[in-house]
């Protein structure tokens, strides 16, 4: 049942005044709301604005550490190894683990192997170019040199290494070479390392294990090597 009010004659006026009246006081709460609304609208816009990309926010220098055993190291730390890493462009911490995502999972690698030789009296020198290109635009190559004899015997004589990408360094340690005995192969393998640099509260480099296994067959010289990050 609707309640029908009571009104009582006083000397403010009458029904009509009272009625203006009561409308008057629910336009000004009204009026209140809508200010209150706009208020704490334009405070979550200064929150999104002043606030980075959600996946950004997502992304750390620990979650870089659990997922890649990445680790924060100082640019004194790796300046013996000539790595120049001051001459890396500073990159976000999104951009980085998205680079390592696409390595980790050897997204549209191709692979090249290029076998160079000189032969000079009794021996052979070998150049064994093994090249993995990564998504079209990060290309690792390792060179290794090898001195081949006539009775087969075969050595050694060092490598080189390099990335393509200007965004990170890769270094590597060197390589220990064994034979298999089952194959008649060589096998090789290195723990190498990448460096970012990276932004996070200040510039910060960080060290990414990358370990190198790979074979070459001295019969027919194919050789090609992996990597795991």
């Amino acid at each position: 049942m609707k309640r029908i009010p009571t009104f009582v004659s006083d000397d403010n006026g009458s029904i009509i005044h009272i009625i203006k009246k009561t409308i008057k006081n629910y336009s000004s709460m009204k009026a209140m709301h809508l200010i209150i609304a706009m208020l704490v609208m334009m405070s979550l816009a200064s929150c999104s604005a002043d606030g980075n990309d959600p996946v950004e926010n997502s992304v750390s220098t620990y979650l870089l550490e659990k997922t890649y055993g990445a680790r924060s190291v100082t640019y004194e730390e790796n300046n013996s190894d000539k790595l120049k890493l001051s001459e890396l462009p500073a990159i976000s911490l999104s951009e980085a683990d998205h680079i390592l995502s696409v390595l980790r999972k050897h997204t549209d690698a191709q692979e090249e192997l290029d076998i160079q030789t000189a032969t000079k009296g009794e021996q052979t020198w070998l150049r064994i170019v093994m090249k993995q290109t990564i998504d079209h635009k990060y290309a690792f190559t390792i060179q290794l040199n090898m001195n081949c004899y006539n009775d087969g015997s075969l050595y050694y004589g060092g490598y080189q290494a390099e990335c393509s990408s200007s965004l990170i360094k890769w270094y590597l340690k060197g390589f220990s070479l064994a034979t298999d005995n089952a194959t008649k192969n060589y096998k090789f393998e290195s723990q190498s390392y990448i460096y970012m640099k990276v932004i996070d509260n200040g510039i910060k480099y960080m060290q990414i294990p990358v370990t190198i296994n790979g074979n070459y067959n001295p019969r027919n010289h194919d050789a090609a090597f992996s990597y795991n990050l």
